[in-house]
């Protein structure tokens, strides 16, 4: 409950001035703390903590090779996989060679589902049937080193021929998931939620097919708002609890089709400010639900795009002066990097749970929001900082403008 999640996450927000040399020895020695900073300055606490980067790119770089069967259960999210491990290594600047970059582009293609009338999507794995949520997250890998031309130009380019030769295909696939009311199914006859309209939304944007053939019209954004709750949040479909995961949908689908104008945004920031916890500083995902650092970056991605309602366009990519976050980046901050990160690489959902790729991706997702569509307020300046992601897409802000600026004439 509550009362125990204080309890473990207490002795991780220790003062650093109480403590004696030996403690001192250990964190230096783990790479928690800078070797290089005071413990007895008046900042010590907000400038001493550092991120693992080789320890945790190192853990991530695990779902690049041979894996355990211990993973059996992830067998239908190879792309997810991938993503979160990708994306998360992206964060750290510290990409897999070429060797495994194209290695993941044969896998992705192996997991390509063609369907009738030459449409198609991606499966979870080989041979399985083609579901949104992995298609989401095998556009956004083939994005991520398609824009990786530094490390190898040939990869680069047979991730950017996969992309424009599956454009057509994945639109008519998308087109036969809609709904008369607008909303989209995840899969042929799968369940209907916002998730759907959000992964489809986010990849017709970024290979440049959202305003084909109606598949984003006023009914589409008429479901994603009738989503929204009572309490101010989003479900996964209209009637349903407010939830971190699902409002970030919402909220990123609307800016992305520039109609979040239309949500009720004062109910929606009060709901989305008060999902931080007052003594841990990180999200949780509903209300009286407990911390989770995945929630790090699906709320705050949620309350970075909020944030920017009365600035026009995107005002990530146009390098627009951007108003505060609507929380306490400092707090998000240090839960992240004190109560998050394992010392022995990966990031976690709070210091009992274990680590894991999942969590490892969201948690520097969220770190990444939090420190630039905020400020940099807790952790050592030059040793805690991950690269600009982007709060609707989730891939690095300079590979998001590679991709749209590629895909802006694929003809």
């Amino acid at each position: 409950d509550q009362e125990d999640t204080v309890r473990e996450c207490k002795p991780f927000f220790v003062n650093l001035k109480e403590l004696g040399k030996t403690e001192i020895a250990h964190l230096r020695g783990v790479g928690l703390m800078h070797p290089q900073s005071s413990s007895t300055s008046s900042n010590a606490d907000d400038e001493s903590i550092c991120l693992l980067y080789e320890k945790h790119a190192q853990y991530m770089s695990r779902a690049f090779g041979t894996i355990s069967s211990s993973f059996v259960s992830l067998d239908a999210s190879r792309p997810w996989m991938l993503y979160w491990t990708l994306h998360g290594c992206d964060l750290l600047g510290d990409l897999p060679n070429v060797e495994t970059l194209n290695g993941i582009v044969s896998t992705l293609q192996a997991c390509w589902d063609h369907a009738s009338n030459d449409s198609g999507g991606f499966g979870g794995g080989p041979g399985q049937m083609a579901h949104c949520a992995p298609t989401y997250a095998a556009v956004l890998c083939l994005g991520i080193i398609a824009t990786s031309e530094g490390l190898s130009e040939e990869v680069a380019t047979r991730a950017y021929k996969f992309l424009e030769k599956i454009r057509k295909p994945l639109l008519k696939w998308y087109l036969t998931l809609q709904e008369p009311n607008g909303a989209y199914r995840m899969h042929l006859d799968g369940e209907i939620d916002v998730r759907a309209t959000y992964t489809i939304v986010c990849v017709a944007k970024l290979l440049n097919i959202m305003n084909e053939q109606h598949l984003v019209s006023d009914t589409v954004v008429n479901f994603v708002r009738d989503c929204q709750t009572f309490e101010g949040g989003f479900g996964g479909e209209p009637g349903s609890e407010a939830h971190g995961g699902y409002t970030f949908c919402a909220v990123a689908a609307l800016h992305i089709m520039g109609r979040l104008d239309e949500a009720d945004i004062p109910a929606l920031r009060g709901w989305l400010v008060r999902r931080q916890m007052t003594y841990e500083g990180g999200f949780q995902g509903r209300c009286n639900k407990l911390v989770d650092g995945c929630y790090s970056f699906w709320q705050g991605g949620a309350i970075a795009i909020v944030s920017t309602i009365r600035l026009e366009g995107d005002p990530w990519l146009e390098s627009t002066e951007l108003p505060p976050l609507l929380c306490v980046e400092r707090l998000l901050q240090r839960y992240i990097l004190l109560c998050a990160q394992d010392v022995n690489g990966g990031l976690r959902d709070k210091p009992s749970k274990p680590r894991d790729f999942y969590h490892s991706c969201y948690n520097l997702s969220g770190l990444s929001v939090s420190q630039h569509c905020g400020k940099l307020a807790y952790g050592h300046p030059a040793s805690s900082l991950v690269a600009k992601t982007h709060p609707c897409f989730n891939i690095r802000i300079d590979r998001a403008e590679k991709i749209l600026r590629h895909f802006a004439s694929p003809d």
